[in-house]
């Protein structure tokens, strides 16, 4: 996802564009110092000896060069490359355009601050303020096509840039189109839960509708989310599930269709699933099972939830045998990811959801590993912006796999990786780590393993370990016994024989089947500290 900041020359573009790729923890681009390094020379000299146009044709390639990516980067664009309606259409395939908008004097001032770099100006014989009322009067109509305008007059670039990020995180909102049989739309933004009746009400929801959490979402989430279907028309139904592993059970399973028949919901109702990872699959396979499947959405309120387990419509409960043996796919009407939920999450929790987030931003691009480091402490310390931003980040990586692979036929099992024992690691210790917890250690097991088949070079799994650490998770632990044995159930196992994703380098993984023993003991003993 890309921010492009547009408005005349002298607005504070690149000032201003700084300031918010820090306040989001996203990378930067200055489109002008990207025209530069194509033709080598300052653009003031490429205007005066190729002309206007020809200036124009490198801004364009600057725009054409630009790669969809899950990650986020703010890109200050030249005062004139919005001009070319070609150049807003590609700029829209990208991302967001956010116009700065000032008076005449602000414009005329920038101008003057900066006519060190505006050469062309000075042979022209144009001064500033003249440049500032002809460019304002000629591209009005291109510097209003925007999505979001900003006055910049009187501001500071801290101000603007805070402005924007609000705008982003509680305002408009990120929309993420997960595709498949039924495209639904996951909406990430601050506040959501307030809104959560109006959008299922727009969806065609209506009537008796039953709001399953467990404690916790009860006390903190479920009345703001009953309170906004009753205010959209519809009457909500609490019912209570059991906190954590413990819900993904046949006797919770069971007590949930019992609660669903009591509470009268019929084939036309539906059941929003507010809370965990736990609370949405328990929640997702009775919405499926039930009545031969009613409408579902969710409202994931952990980082685990809102970067995983909410997307993609797999639904499930444990066995003794395994996690996840027994389920369906199950694809909700819609997902609404809130994070200033986040904020009532223990630590440890948050932790947890960041094992996804490092998981899919090394499955995703440089870029979005990048966006990830330098984001985790303040994650950590809970700044809203960024949270925002990798949630839409991991939301967008998965939802472009499932759309590809909605039922794990091939390029969706990429998702896995750390998760084959990763599962068996977390069902060996009876769960008392969590899933994010047992995901790292099994993505450096599976890191180090591609590293004794030598897929992947040394270098990449100091650079996992590193993430993992600032995340405050594992990245060496004992195996339990129990675990090697679980590996055998695992349910991605095809005839007897485990599927192993192992990166090769950031963005490239392989599924291996056939693994030697001996190549399995050496990566556990990295895992457990005993490598020489």
């Amino acid at each position: 996802m890309r921010l492009f900041l547009v408005g005349p020359p002298g607005v504070g573009k690149s000032v201003i564009g700084r300031e918010l790729a820090r306040v989001l923890g996203a990378a930067f681009l200055d489109a002008d110092d990207a025209v530069e390094r194509i033709t080598r020379r300052p653009n003031a000299r490429t205007i005066i000896d190729e002309g206007i146009e020809r200036f124009r044709d490198h801004e364009s390639r600057v725009l054409e060069r630009l790669r969809p990516t899950p990650s986020w980067q703010v890109v200050a664009t030249g005062g004139g490359m919005t001009i070319r309606p070609a150049n807003r259409e590609r700029m829209r395939s990208l991302g967001l355009i956010v116009g700065l908008r000032g008076s005449i004097a602000t414009v005329a001032r920038g101008l003057e601050r900066t006519m060190d770099k505006r050469e062309h100006l000075r042979v022209e014989g144009i001064s500033p303020r003249a440049h500032a009322e002809r460019v304002l009067r000629e591209r009005r109509e291109a510097y209003a096509d925007v999505d979001v305008e900003i006055r910049v007059d009187g501001t500071t670039p801290d101000e603007v840039a805070r402005a924007i990020a609000a705008w982003i995180v509680s305002a408009r909102g990120i929309r993420i189109d997960v595709h498949g049989p039924r495209t639904y739309p996951v909406l990430v933004r601050a506040g959501v839960l307030e809104h959560v009746g109006r959008h299922l009400a727009d969806l065609g929801w209506n009537g008796r509708i039953a709001v399953a959490g467990d404690r916790v979402a009860a006390r903190h989430h479920l009345p703001a989310v009953t309170a906004s279907l009753r205010d959209a028309g519809m009457e909500p139904v609490v019912l209570r599930v059991p906190q954590g592993e413990a819900a993904k059970s046949k006797a919770a399973l069971g007590r949930l269709w019992r609660d669903l028949a009591s509470a009268g919901i019929g084939r036309d109702g539906g059941v929003v699933a507010v809370g965990g990872g736990a609370t949405g699959d328990l929640t997702g396979f009775a919405a499926a099972t039930y009545m031969r499947g009613i409408a579902l959405a969710h409202v994931p309120t952990t980082l685990l939830a809102m970067v995983d387990s909410s997307i993609g419509g797999k639904t499930g409960i444990d066995l003794p045998e395994g996690k996840n043996l027994v389920g369906a796919f199950h694809a909700p009407s819609a997902v609404f990811s809130d994070p200033s939920t986040l904020a009532t999450l223990p630590d440890r929790q948050v932790s947890s959801g960041l094992a996804e987030v490092v998981k899919t931003a090394f499955l995703s691009d440089r870029e979005s590993v990048e966006q990830t480091a330098r984001s985790l402490e303040r994650v950590l310390g809970h700044d809203l912006a960024l949270a925002t931003l990798l949630v839409s980040m991991s939301a967008e990586m998965k939802a472009a796999v499932v759309s590809a692979d909605e039922r794990e036929a091939g390029l969706r099992e990429l998702l896995n990786f750390g998760h084959t024992l990763g599962h068996a690691y977390e069902a060996a210790s009876g769960y008392r780590v969590t899933h994010g917890e047992a995901v790292a250690v099994g993505m450096v097991f599976a890191t180090a393993l591609a590293e004794e088949l030598g897929l992947a070079a040394r270098t990449l799994r100091p650079a996992l370990e590193d993430l993992l650490g600032r995340a405050r998770l594992p990245v060496r632990a004992r195996i339990p016994a129990r675990a090697w044995g679980l590996l055998g159930r695992d349910k991605k196992a095809r005839a007897g024989k485990n599927r192993w994703i192992l990166p090769r380098r950031v963005g490239r993984f392989s599924e291996v089947t056939d693994v030697a023993p001996r190549a399995l003991e050496r990566a556990a003993r990295v895992v457990e500290g005993r490598a020489a």
